[in-house]
């Protein structure tokens, strides 16, 4: 195999030289087959509209991705190509609100030599001393936007979930290679950040993540509460101070955009009632949920802003209404 450092190149020296070398998570979005209302992608280019990052490494997407399976956008402006955009795998540092350094994987998923980029990241996490890796995905799912948001969590080690380091002896009855409780083990096709996380944990790297549950009949549609259950996640998982109130408008603006289509259509309507009545039995009957789950609920933080964002527009709203001031009134003076 081709040395794997060849695949990349650090950008400059002075953004090498500010990257501190212990404490840092390095977080991922890499869309592939998947992006379930383009999830991952609406996450991570919030997370550089909103927060100061510097280019850190560039990887050579030439030798990464099948443009032919994938085509590249051009745009023509009826007599020429007036650009061609050619999609870039890099890997920033980014500051949260605190100020706090954080590394962040962006692009798209690769569809060529996997192993090979496995062992470059992990070269670069250990060069960096990353101390944790966190992943996000978006898959769809027969669930009503209406109701929160499921994630499901994985991590190559069950300690980074809150569950036991080894895993439990199979009751009696049950097959020795079903999963904790019984539960079968599941055959799925893999995405890129499974492979990472996987070769992590064999090299004793903690490796985390959360895959977003969006309603299938929003599958193509940009699905900003998506983006937003995924970075509350993450925040909470990499201890970082990350800026959802902005997203978390532009999830309620997407929300009475969508609420008003489906007034105007009768058939979808009926499908995310049924989805909300079947959504509501198995949240009452189950016990447990199949896979590692959370809900996806706002922090007190987020519903405090919100809140005086609500207050500040009704004053705005009185002001209107009441109109400017009689300067020759008893208030006016």
């Amino acid at each position: 195999m081709r040395d794997p450092r060849d695949l990349y190149r650090f950008e400059s020296t002075e953004v090498l030289e500010a990257v501190p070398r212990s404490g840092l998570t390095l977080v991922h979005a890499l869309p592939g087959m998947v992006d379930a209302g383009n999830a991952c992608r609406i996450a991570a280019r919030y997370l550089r509209d909103e927060l100061r990052h510097l280019r850190l490494v560039s990887f050579d997407t030439d030798e990464l991705l099948d443009y032919r399976g994938s085509r590249p956008q051009a745009t023509f402006d009826g007599t020429s190509y007036t650009d061609v955009d050619i999609p870039e795998l890099t890997l920033w540092l980014v500051y949260d609100e605190a100020d706090q350094p954080f590394l962040l994987l962006d692009g798209p998923e690769p569809d060529l030599q996997w192993k090979r980029l496995v062992e470059a990241l992990t070269d670069l996490i250990e060069y960096f001393d990353v101390e944790r890796v966190v992943g996000m995905q978006a898959v769809p799912m027969a669930v009503p936007h209406t109701r929160p948001i499921g994630l499901f969590a994985h991590a190559n080690d069950p300690a980074l979930l809150g569950m036991p380091h080894t895993r439990p002896t199979p009751a009696p009855g049950t097959d020795p290679s079903e999963g904790e409780e019984g539960m079968a083990e599941l055959v799925i096709p893999a995405a890129f950040g499974a492979l990472l996380e996987h070769t992590l944990g064999r090299a004793g790297h903690p490796a985390m993540g959360y895959a977003a549950q969006i309603p299938h009949y929003l599958t193509r549609t940009d699905f900003p509460a998506g983006a937003l259950a995924l970075l509350r996640r993450v925040s909470e998982a990499a201890d970082l101070e990350l800026p959802l109130v902005h997203l978390g408008d532009l999830t309620d603006a997407a929300t009475v955009a969508l609420q008003g289509t489906l007034a105007q259509n009768n058939e979808v309507r009926q499908i995310v009632s049924a989805l909300e009545e079947q959504y509501d039995a198995m949240s009452e009957g189950a016990d447990r949920a199949p896979l590692a789950t959370t809900l996806d609920l706002p922090t007190a933080d987020e519903i405090g802003e919100h809140f005086e964002r609500f207050l500040a527009d009704r004053d705005d709203e009185d002001e209107a209404e009441e109109g400017p001031e009689d300067p020759e009134s008893p208030r006016g003076q």
